[in-house]
């Protein structure tokens, strides 16, 4: 199992997948920090920023910006913020830097045939599955470690301490947050393992998070559903609360529900997978 570790980690590393995320992510950090505002991808979750988008003298304002100096001097207008923890609640596009990191650790596999001849060899179902967990895992961890330092340092460097927090809030949201990332790593792998082939696991996956968000969001407006949980505990939701000052009962009770989503999906890959006639 350490050699199919090492052997995906030596394929990855000299790739170029992982080097783009990582370019992407120091893009996204760059362009938050320049325009003071948190980029976000799918639902605009309640946050500094779009609490003060929703004042029509404020997004007038904005209208009238006609560089990116006069935007940001509108931006600082409204006063000093932590921007970084405004950008880290955003921190759900990560899902699609890890339906990358999924494809080329995992998807590439059942598209090139390899995980048959894989497991002809000495290598168990159980041994390959878990290989393949720990291998996304630690990239997972990595990416998010590097998403949320470069976005502290580039913000600290391009907008001053007033709009920072301290290095010890950052890693504290990075751990809190990481229950849920896991989470999430962990429907990736689940679906790369029920769907197989890259073609068929990128039509599943890069939608999914967008359609329930408005499968959700659809029911709750149709049927007039008080659904305060889908508001606190959908994945975009949970991780942009854990960046605002949530209360420890909130933080228990996602950390809770990440090492479930980890289990539940986990259980669901493997039981696919041990089942699975591979071809």
């Amino acid at each position: 199992m350490l050699n199919l570790i090492k052997a995906d980690f030596y394929r990855i590393l000299r790739g170029k997948a992982i080097y783009i995320c990582m370019l992407f992510i120091l893009l996204a950090g760059f362009v938050s920090a320049l325009t003071i505002s948190p980029g976000h991808v799918g639902l605009s979750v309640s946050s500094s920023t779009s609490d003060i988008m929703n004042d029509p003298e404020f997004f007038e304002k904005l209208q009238k910006a006609n560089s990116i100096t006069a935007l940001r001097d509108v931006m600082k207008s409204q006063g000093e913020f932590k921007l970084d923890k405004e950008i880290l609640g955003q921190n759900v596009n990560l899902y699609y830097v890890f339906i990358v990191i999924t494809v080329v650790t995992l998807c590439v596999d059942f598209s090139n045939r390899t995980v048959k001849n894989t497991l002809s060899s000495s290598i168990s179902r159980k041994k390959y599955y878990l290989s393949k967990v720990i291998t996304i895992f630690t990239l997972s961890t990595f990416i998010l470690l590097f998403n949320n330092l470069s976005a502290y340092l580039i913000n600290y460097f391009m907008n001053g301490i007033g709009y920072a927090s301290s290095i010890k809030e950052i890693f504290k949201l990075t751990i809190i947050q990481m229950p849920l990332i896991y989470g999430i790593m962990s429907l990736l792998i689940a679906f790369a393992f029920v769907f197989g082939k890259t073609s068929v696991f990128n039509t599943i996956a890069i939608p999914f998070i967008m359609v329930v968000q408005l499968i959700g969001l659809g029911i709750i407006n149709l049927f007039r559903i008080k659904a305060d949980w889908f508001y606190n505990y959908e994945i975009q939701f949970a991780l942009a609360k854990l960046a605002n000052n949530p209360s420890s009962s909130f933080i228990i009770k996602c950390v809770c529900l990440g090492f479930v989503y980890i289990v539940l999906f986990n259980f669901i890959g493997y039981l696919v997978f041990k089942n699975k006639e591979i071809k």
